[in-house]
């Protein structure tokens, strides 16, 4: 008797941000259904599906390096194709079709519901048009790609199966996972090409979300993170933001669910019933991730966004009043065109200020298509990269304080690892990958998911390393 041919294998490669991440894991439900075998490690697959990030040129060239380094499994390995999805597969479709032969085909985002057609046309099977393979020679240059003009993301689809109200998705296998709460972005910064590919902003229907948590939580996630280009815009197309208070309501009342996390928050749309809301809610993480860029006048409004010194620091304050434990973290531009020496001297006064828990930095990026690229001034990219380490050094001794903060003090961790040195998790006060971690090398018998109450007995860094506290008897 001839035994059936074993299932394809495919692992899917994810760069960039949790919408990525979202879009993966939705991608791998799609592939599973079509009689796929979703495997993590590449070295032992058969086909190779890269997840790109096009936001700035660093995470272009990341991308770009990632679908070689996949390529080069198909002369060493055992891969016979790589595909590639994403922002900069959207954003560079025939681009990429034309410069990248190492990728045997390029899935934009109108062909996401088609990817299991499109990966059997890379393995053998009749290509279809979306499964075009990429053509042409290597070219220099090729990480510098121009965007087609005048693009707009068409929504992403992925398949619904029958009986249930949102895509199918691969289970996550862990107690954390990405939830979108929506698509596109309808702000016109300066220096974002994201609405270019991602199109308008459009809200999921809260019982789609409502259900997809239902169900994550059922398959064990106990902590959920909710995305969106802006998250804070959620349901203004639906009615209202109220939409956004009252889905996080509802999310209280998931039997499972210990955590939701929100991500991507504009600080012009916190409006007071939000910040009370997430405040007040058990289960809302008082995490307070805040999209401010700056904190200089004249350059946020170059930028096109609002805000000021003052009024953020006024934003984090009315946040404290609520709860003063809340944790904060946010991203900034340095070398922004037309910053000048004073205008860094203001963003450092925030942080000593404002003493936000967690801070990234990153230099400015021109983006073709975006209105920044005209606006004279330019910084050099040197000066620009010698800002970023200055803030990040004032950044690193201002954390040092915060962390203190925290010594003898009570925290409950999610454990994410457990190995021979004890455990390693998270606090409300830590987003998953982006923000510092609590060790406890004293913890023995627990397991990833479970949730334990420990107290705080020294910082290091990013780091707090704590100790469990005993449960009465």
């Amino acid at each position: 008797m001839t035994r059936p041919a074993p299932p394809t294998k495919v692992a899917i490669v994810t760069l960039g941000c949790g919408r990525n991440e979202v879009d993966s894991a939705n991608a791998a439900g799609l592939l599973a259904a079509s009689g796929y075998e979703v495997v993590d490690d590449p070295d032992h697959a058969d086909a190779v599906v890269v997840n790109t990030c096009a936001f700035i040129e660093a995470a272009r060239r990341e991308s770009v390096e990632t679908v070689l380094d996949a390529s080069g499994l198909k002369e060493h390995g055992r891969a016979k194709a790589v595909v590639v999805m994403g922002c900069l597969a959207e954003r560079y479709t025939e681009e990429l079709r034309a410069e990248l032969p190492e990728a045997d085909a390029v899935v934009p985002f109108a062909d996401y519901a088609r990817l299991s057609e499109v990966l059997g046309g890379t393995l053998g099977d009749p290509p279809t048009a979306a499964a075009t393979p990429a053509v042409g020679s290597a070219v220099p240059g090729r990480a510098a790609l121009a965007p087609p003009a005048g693009r707009r993301a068409l929504p992403l689809v992925f398949p619904t199966p029958p009986g249930r109200s949102f895509p199918a998705r691969r289970p996550v296998g862990g107690p954390v996972a990405y939830v979108k709460l929506a698509e596109g972005c309808d702000r016109d910064c300066s220096f974002c090409a994201i609405p270019s590919f991602r199109g308008p902003f459009r809200s999921r229907r809260p019982t789609e979300v409502l259900d997809e948590v239902t169900w994550l939580a059922g398959q064990g996630v106990s902590e959920v993170v909710l995305v969106a280009e802006n998250s804070t815009s959620y349901g203004k197309d639906l009615g209202g933001r109220s939409a956004l208070i009252q889905l996080l309501r509802e999310l209280a009342g998931v039997d499972g669910l210990r955590r939701a996390r929100l991500q991507y928050l504009q600080p012009d749309e916190l409006a007071p019933g939000l910040l009370e809301e997430m405040a007040a809610n058990p289960v809302v993480c008082s995490y307070f991730d805040l999209s401010l860029q700056h904190a200089s006048a004249p350059v946020l409004r170059r930028m096109r966004r609002g805000g000021s010194r003052a009024a953020f620091l006024d934003l984090v304050a009315r946040v404290r009043a609520l709860d003063p434990d809340a944790a904060f973290r946010s991203n900034f531009i340095l070398g922004f065109p037309g910053e000048r020496a004073a205008d860094v001297r203001e963003l450092e006064g925030f942080l000593e200020d404002a003493r936000l828990d967690w801070v990234a930095f990153f230099p400015y990026s021109p983006e073709e298509g975006t209105a920044a690229v005209a606006l004279d001034g330019r910084v050099p990219a040197r000066t620009a990269r010698a800002r970023v380490e200055r803030l990040q050094e004032l950044h690193e001794r201002l954390l040092a304080g915060t962390q203190a903060t925290w010594l003898g003090r009570r925290l409950e961790v999610l454990v994410e690892r457990v190995d021979d040195h004890g455990a390693e998790g998270r606090s409300f006060r830590e987003g998953p990958e982006s923000d510092g971690v609590v060790r406890v090398p004293a913890l023995t018998g627990a397991a990833v998911g479970d949730y334990v109450e420990v107290e705080v007995t020294a910082a290091d860094g990013a780091e707090l390393l704590a100790r469990p506290v005993p449960v009465p008897r």
